[in-house]
């Protein structure tokens, strides 16, 4: 009877272990980089393509989908063409867009980079 019992134990330990289910992760993405020694922050793409996040480096600003991150990148190139200004609020956090030296100024949270027009059209073609 104890050796039954024993047997019986050891198939139910090994059941349990056998339930183990491993997946690798995913892996952060590198989308768009200027150059490696631009101080012009990349664009890295967060999870898997269906639920992707999309952020550049500096302040984190999170666009969100693929999207959402397309629109916010039009909106910095119409800033350029159409010489406009715009506050927007973008994952909790102001931004303010607006035409500075020929490029989009793009400022948050006391910390601003520039795109411009040849940038963002590299970003446009990255992302699409």
């Amino acid at each position: 009877m104890k050796k039954l019992l024993v047997i019986l134990v050891s198939v139910v330990a090994l059941n349990v272990n056998a339930q183990l289910v491993i997946k690798e992760a995913t892996k952060d993405t590198v989308i768009w980089q200027a150059t490696k020694l631009s101080p012009v922050p990349k664009i890295i793409k967060y999870g898997a393509d269906s639920a992707a996040s999309y952020t550049t480096d500096v302040d984190y600003i999170r666009t969100g989908d693929l999207e959402t991150t397309i629109q916010f990148y039009e909106l910095c190139q119409s800033v350029i063409n159409d010489d406009k200004e715009y506050n927007l609020e973008l994952d909790g956090k102001t931004i303010v867009l607006r035409k500075s030296m020929g490029a989009a100024f793009i400022w948050i949270n006391d910390s601003y980079f520039y795109l411009n027009s040849k940038y963002l059209i590299s970003i446009l073609n990255s992302l699409r």
